[in-house]
């Protein structure tokens, strides 16, 4: 399968020219808060060290063209756009102010529905949908979700493809100016609804693709499809001019130099323009189950994440983001630091992983679901990430 030419990796000048206009775009913003050069050359150079420390050496040799923007992570609005300005405007209050919500992403389960049936589901309680909003309550928590100011809003699920008309619906409440992200397993997304996702606004999908080897992927998914639908969705998001990143979830047996090599060599060939790292957690069907990566597997990942980001002979290949690797240095993103989550009965939680219920989105603001969150922290991260 080859990749169409929606997204590419961008480095030497080009890039060079790019990150001087995100500069640029930093200092004007800057220059809206405080109209002291100096301040907001300073403000320039925090926001730099934070984004090395929440994203390392993601996209810090090369980043990704799609369109008419640029991206160095899935989780900042590309550049240039006013979701960007938004994003760096927010940045800039914790600076001024220290402690301050700065929320910048909504993780909204819109269904818990799946037609798999994955090993490690963290909503594995929500599998029947029974337990689904409806499409009215879902749009009353998307107004919400606009007027909060918010521009970076990723559908989750279960299967979000599984309520493909109203997931449309929600998205049609978004102007352009939203940074809108699929995290999906792929199945039976096929190009007429890439077509129409890229249509109403869909900036990116997070494709689930957790080994090269299509028997084990598969065995992992309890679908003998899934490895197939996952493909089709990448090229028909790649056709549809969709990026994609593909999201893994490394057990112990696949963290070897040979099995990432693999993968990182299939997902250049697929087109994917981000691979996301994302650890096993006890939660949902890994919640009593012995899943934890050692200290050596860490290890190799940090050490494989480091080598293909930045050495020259990877320059065309996907860009890795490891947030685990990140946020055993800095503490968690999630709990209303960068994001929170709602899930499919439309409650708020700290994260995916931490089911601790801190209220409904049906009739509490977001800003009160930030405030509990920060309260609540990430219990997910203190008993795993830290031990």
């Amino acid at each position: 399968m080859e990749k169409k030419e929606n997204s590419k990796i961008i480095k030497g000048i080009i890039l060079f020219l790019v990150r001087v206009g995100v500069a640029f775009s930093i200092i004007k913003c800057a220059l809206k808060k405080n109209r002291n050069p100096v301040e907001a050359i300073s403000f320039l150079h925090a926001i730099v060290k934070k984004r090395k420390d929440i994203h390392g050496n993601s996209g810090g040799r090369k980043a990704v063209s799609s369109g008419n923007r640029y991206y160095w992570s899935i989780n900042i609005p590309g550049w240039p756009s006013s979701g960007f300005n938004y994003f760096i405007d927010r940045e800039i209050d914790r600076i001024l102010q220290p402690g301050s919500a700065g929320l910048q992403t909504i993780i909204f389960a819109i269904t818990g529905k799946c037609p798999l049936n994955c090993n490690h589901c963290y909503e594995s309680a929500y599998l029947s949908g029974e337990h689904d909003l409806s499409a009215v309550e879902l749009s009353l928590i998307m107004e919400k979700i606009c007027k909060s100011g918010i521009r970076h809003i990723q559908f989750s699920g279960g299967e979000p493809l599984s309520r493909f008309d109203d997931m449309l619906n929600l998205m049609a409440r978004c102007d352009r100016n939203f940074d809108l992200w699929l995290n999906t397993s792929g199945y039976g997304l096929n190009y007429e609804k890439a077509k129409r996702m890229k249509e109403n606004g869909m900036t990116g999908a997070i494709i689930s693709l957790d080994h090269w080897d299509e028997k084990k992927h598969n065995n992992f998914r309890n679908n003998n499809r899934s490895f197939y639908w996952a493909r089709e969705a990448i090229r028909n998001c790649n056709e549809a001019g969709i990026l994609v990143c593909l999201s893994l979830c490394p057990m112990r047996d696949f963290v070897t130099y040979e099995n990432l090599s693999r993968y990182h060599e299939m997902s250049r060939k697929l087109g994917a323009a981000f691979i996301r790292i994302m650890e096993p957690r006890k939660a949902g069907r890994f919640k009593d189950a012995d899943v934890m990566l050692g200290r050596r597997q860490v290890e190799i990942l940090d050490n494989f994440v480091l080598e293909r980001n930045t050495g020259s002979k990877f320059r065309k290949y996907p860009i890795f983001q490891f947030p685990g690797h990140h946020q055993r240095k800095i503490g968690c993103l999630g709990a209303g630091n960068r994001y929170i989550y709602i899930d499919p009965s439309g409650n708020f939680h700290s994260c995916p992983f931490c089911r601790n219920p801190l209220g409904s989105a049906l009739t509490e603001s977001i800003d009160v679901g930030i405030r509990r969150a920060k309260e609540s922290g990430c219990q997910v991260f203190k008993q795993q990430i830290l031990v």
